[in-house]
Order: C-alpha cells, then structure tokens, then sequence
C-alpha cells in the first residue's frame, strides 16, 4: 500500500466513541511518536471542539488536522479515504452509516476497522466486498472491541498454546464474562436496535445461524443455536447465565478459525456465557434478559423504553468509564488423542476502566496502529492480508502484544491434563 498523507484517519472523531480515540491518541502517542494522524467527521465546528479541549492538556493536539466529510456524503468521504493508510471508523449504527466508509476503503485501498456488533450488516460486507478486498490486499476488519476482540483472541491464544505446548489442536473453546462495571452509550443500544429488529426477516434468520460469518462452503462444526438458558459449567465449576453479546462473538470466533484454515480444529466448538454467583441469580438473570428482549421486541412499546435510554452521542462519565473494570475466564480444550487424557489450556483476560467505552476504544485505536504501523510484522506472521477479516485472522497474537502494552492484560494462565471435562 503506497505512502499516503495520514497513517490513521479517526472518522466519527466527534462522536462519543471517537473523541475517546483521539483522546488516547493524544495521551499516549501525541508528542511521543510520529504517527501522521487526523480527525474526521461532518460537522468543522465540533471537530475543532474536541481538538481545543484536548490541546488544554495535550498542546501537541493543536496541530492535528482536520477533514470535514459526512458519513452520508460518498465523495466526501472518498476524499478523505485517498489520504490515509487506515481508517478507525467511529460512526455507527453502521448498517446506516458504515456501508459507504467500507466501500471506499475497498475502492480506493485503505484499510478499516470498527466496532460494530451488527451480524447481518457485517454478514452482507462479506458477501459484498470480501473477494475484492482480499484480491487489492486490504483488510476491513469488524468488531475491534469489547465485541469481540476477548472472545477472539482469548480463543486465538489458548489454541496457539495448546499447539505450541503440547503438539495438540483444540477441540473447543469456552469463555466465561466475569464480574464488570461500566456503562453504555446511545450509539451503542442504537447499533443494537437496528441489529436486533430493523433488519428484514430474511436478514435475521441468516444471522441466527451459529456459522452465519463463515465463508461460503466452509466446513461448520458442531455448534448449534446460542443458549439463553442457565446453567453449571463444568470446566469453571460455576453457574452461568446468557451472555447478551454471545450471538455477536461467538460468529467472530467461528469465521476466524474458518479463515484460518480450521487451525484450532477441524470440529472446533466456542462458546461463550456470563459467569455469575450461584444459581439463583443464574436463574434470575437469565430471566430477566428473556423478558428485557421481549419487550423491546414489541414494537408498540419501543418507543417508551428508547426515552429512559441514552440517546446517541450520550454514554457514560469519564467517572464511570474510569471506574470501570472487565475480566474473563478462557479454557481451551484439546482434542482426543488416542491413549492420552484431553489436555486444558487457560488464560485470562482483564482491563482496568470501563470495557463498553475506555476499553473499548482502546482496543479499537491499536487495532488501527496495528494495521497502520506494523504491516510487515503482520505478513511475516502469516496474517491474512485481505479480505474482510477478524481480529485473530489479521492481526493475531501481534494485536495481543499491543493490549498488553496499552495497560489490558491478555495472557494464558496454565494446562493441565484431565480425564474430561
């Protein structure tokens, strides 16, 4: 990819996901490196506000330039596509917005990530662009943060110890959300609205397929329909209940080891849920999400639950994001091999601040460096190059390494040899 003006473009930079970007753009690399960076969005005067009000803290963020383009104006956003390397797209819901960001970064060579957590949109840019990206060599990778890079490269992780360790491929992986805090934004529950009820019919029974990411003709494995139901799990030896993000992260899961040539295991199982105290709030909880997706499966009363709700642009204080914390529990489990026991692989994942927003935009910027600065380091890895990609299939362990540094703590635990599970 030829040298261009920008390494990153922030597009959304003035919406609540995207100032955070900029934000950990100017704490932790504004003055201190040189990446080649601006701001993007369709309104001059707010860009210009988030810049001033960083440069109070962070004076090397008076000099960042500016690009004005709306996320519904396609030759505006073209303009801004031919200058950069990378673009961290902030602007969502994508299903309204992100189509047109996608299709220049196609069109024009530059590569993408975001943080949807929209199947059927995503499911519809795989069928639209990925053979002509994976042809030009650029990379549109979706769901860089919260959803779904833990579930993805937790799973990336304990599979490529499990390999290195112990000469084994996996035959499942489970992942457990444990205690967090934080909260979440408008954007956010839009995105999650459109995903979940203003998609057609059609779109959402391709969605509900457990291998609804996968390629075309891809082997699928065993996993069958996401269980909302509670339950005792037996590799953590807790009760459990449904994790609301689960039919988000378990399709990313299944397409990177699809991409990747079934590398974890040619019947590789994910799953995924929310590890909880005992079982009556195992019980409870699990009820209490069936009703939440009932009522706002009915139409009628939408509306009056949208109006409790943060509207777009509207998301946590900085007290609560820092006040946030997240962690997760992974276990690999290696396939059978003949006269041997299966073998555990575990690992953790953590981060200290608030994973729907600080967390999350974090993981989105470096993400975006990832691509941006250390391309070579990627093609060495045996990173896939183009196409619409996961986090595991283009950056891997080498977006792990990034986490680590940027404060997250992303790391296999222990093994052990069991008689089963």
């Amino acid at each position: 990819m030829a040298d261009k003006q920008f390494q990153i473009v922030v597009f959304g930079a003035s919406g609540f996901v995207g100032k955070l970007v900029a934000k950990h753009l100017a704490q932790d690399y504004v003055g201190k490196s040189n990446i080649r960076w601006a701001m993007a969005a369709r309104s001059e005067a707010r860009l210009e506000k988030v810049r001033s009000d960083l440069a109070k803290t962070y004076p090397g963020m008076k000099d960042v330039p500016i690009l004005v383009a709306d996320a519904t104006d396609q030759a505006a956003i073209d303009r801004v596509v031919k200058q950069t390397k990378v673009v961290i797209a902030c602007s969502g819901p994508y299903a309204k917005l992100g189509t047109p960001i996608v299709d220049a970064c196609v069109r024009l060579g530059a590569h993408c990530v975001d943080i949807t957590g929209e199947v059927p949109w995503v499911s519809r840019t795989i069928r639209k662009y990925h053979n002509e990206a994976a042809a030009k060599r650029v990379k549109i990778v979706h769901m860089c943060g919260f959803d779904s890079i833990p579930s993805d490269l937790g799973s990336l992780m304990v599979a490529t110890a499990m390999f290195n360790k112990h000469k084994r491929r996996t035959a499942k992986v489970r992942m457990l959300v444990g205690k967090s805090a934080g909260g979440f934004s408008g954007g956010t529950i839009a995105s999650l609205m459109g995903a979940m009820f203003d998609e057609t019919s059609e779109e959402l029974k391709l969605a509900a397929d457990p291998y609804a990411l996968n390629p075309p003709n891809a082997h699928s494995g065993p996993d069958g329909k996401d269980s909302w139901l509670p339950s005792h799990d037996k590799l953590a030896k807790k009760w459990t209940m449904p994790f609301v993000m689960q039919p988000i992260n378990t399709r990313v899961v299944r397409r990177s080891n699809a991409l990747l040539g079934n590398l974890y295991g040619d019947n590789f199982s994910y799953t995924e849920a929310m590890e909880v105290p005992n079982a009556i709030v195992a019980f409870l909880g699990s009820t209490v999400l069936a009703f939440v997706y009932i009522i706002l499966s009915l139409r009628f009363l939408r509306p009056l639950v949208m109006k409790v709700l943060p509207s777009p642009g509207q998301g946590p204080t900085e007290k609560q994001q820092v006040e946030g914390f997240w962690n997760a529990r992974v276990w690999g489990v290696s396939e059978a091999a003949p006269g041997q026991k299966p073998v555990i692989v575990t690992g953790r994942m953590a981060g200290k601040r608030d994973p729907g927003y600080w967390e999350t935009s974090r993981m989105l910027l470096e993400s975006g460096l990832c691509l941006a600065l250390q391309e070579d380091e990627l093609k060495k890895a045996g990173k896939l190059q183009g196409g619409v990609l996961t986090p595991a299939s283009a950056m891997g362990m080498i977006l792990v390494e990034r986490l680590n540094k940027a404060g997250m703590e992303f790391r296999v635990d222990s093994d052990a040899a069991v008689a089963e599970e």
